[in-house]
């Protein structure tokens, strides 16, 4: 498997940095100790969470997700879902997820990013745009790094099956 894999780009992510920027701060959570947050997006029955209060959000991955199916083969249903922030100066170390890539895959859709963001995986570097939604092979050693000025703020999501 390639280490990027393009689903979308152009897509409209206004409406939905408008009404994550309307959250209450209680609903962004610490993912590590450093400033990064993030909202979980599915339960641990792994139900939708704030489809009401985040509706764009929802379309967006939803359009994705219609994407994947259709071009990509991908049926899975969703098994982990989340926005994550990352302030300017914060990243994740190389790391890896458990996923592996065949039954789970991992995907990715850029809100708000700028150039200085680098996100690397399997030795492979991107700057994913804001509108561009990316499968990545996270079962591959990866990274990623926010050396912009402006928060990165991700979709992201897995699906299974």
């Amino acid at each position: 498997m390639e280490n990027f894999v393009k689903i979308a780009e152009g897509l409209e992510v206004s409406a939905a940095l408008a009404e994550l920027g309307g959250q209450p701060e209680h609903v962004w959570l610490r993912l590590n100790p450093d400033a990064s947050r993030y909202i979980p997006l599915l339960d641990h029955g792994r139900a939708r969470r704030l489809e009401a209060e985040l509706p764009e959000t929802w379309r967006l991955i939803d359009a994705v997700r219609a994407v994947m199916a259709a071009e990509h083969d991908d049926h899975g249903a969703l098994s982990h879902a989340r926005v994550g922030l990352m302030p300017p100066g914060e990243g994740l170390p190389p790391h890896h997820d458990g996923i592996d890539g065949v039954t789970e895959r991992r995907y990715q859709l850029a809100l708000q990013s700028a150039p200085g963001v680098v996100l690397t995986v399997g030795g492979e570097t991107r700057c994913p745009r804001p509108g561009e939604a990316w499968r990545i092979a996270a079962e591959r050693t990866h990274m990623v790094a926010n050396g912009s000025d402006i928060d990165r703020i991700t979709i992201l999501f897995d699906t299974k099956g």
